[in-house]
């Protein structure tokens, strides 16, 4: 019984070790969002964007109201990227328009991701007409990486993932 008292009484705890989110930009000029250092993965450190466009996150490291859904594709991206950030299927399914899919599709789906998000993320690439690409694995795209493509959808006034095939 004590213990089960002092596991929940480190519970709180658990959420405020956020992983960062490094902002880079790649060798070709596009934005690259990873969790690594922006050179482990050959592209250049960005200056962090101001507190108030950084997407609002609650102390226990979950998204708050105002993440429910992303008004543009950076709020998109971060919001993917802390969705792999945390290895959680569940944050990366919150993004997903699920218009289409069953619950047993989508849970097929988030079953599916629940290995890819394990990985460290590498890139997260794209645009809006062509979706986004998320690379994991090991640096340098050794043998170990996945890229995984989400589409990208527009529904009322938000920007949704749409699952990967």
């Amino acid at each position: 019984m004590k213990r089960a008292i002092f596991l929940l009484l480190l519970l709180p705890l658990t959420g405020a070790a956020q992983n960062v989110i490094h902002r880079c930009l790649g060798k070709d000029g596009s934005p690259v969002y990873s969790d690594q250092p922006c050179t482990a993965v050959g592209a250049t450190s960005l200056a962090p964007p101001p507190a108030s466009s950084a997407a609002p996150i609650g102390i226990d490291g979950t998204p708050t109201a105002e993440m429910l859904c992303a008004k543009d594709l950076g709020e998109l991206r971060e919001g993917l990227a802390r969705a792999f950030a945390s290895h959680d299927p569940n944050r990366v399914g919150a993004l997903v328009l699920w218009n289409g899919y069953g619950s047993a599709g989508a849970v097929e789906r988030l079953r599916q991701l629940d290995g890819v998000v394990r990985q460290p993320v590498l890139s997260i690439r794209g645009d809006e007409a062509g979706g986004l690409d998320v690379v994991t694995g090991g640096p340098g795209g050794d043998a170990s990486s996945r890229h995984i493509r989400f589409g990208v959808a527009r529904d009322s006034g938000c920007l949704w993932l749409r699952p990967p095939a």
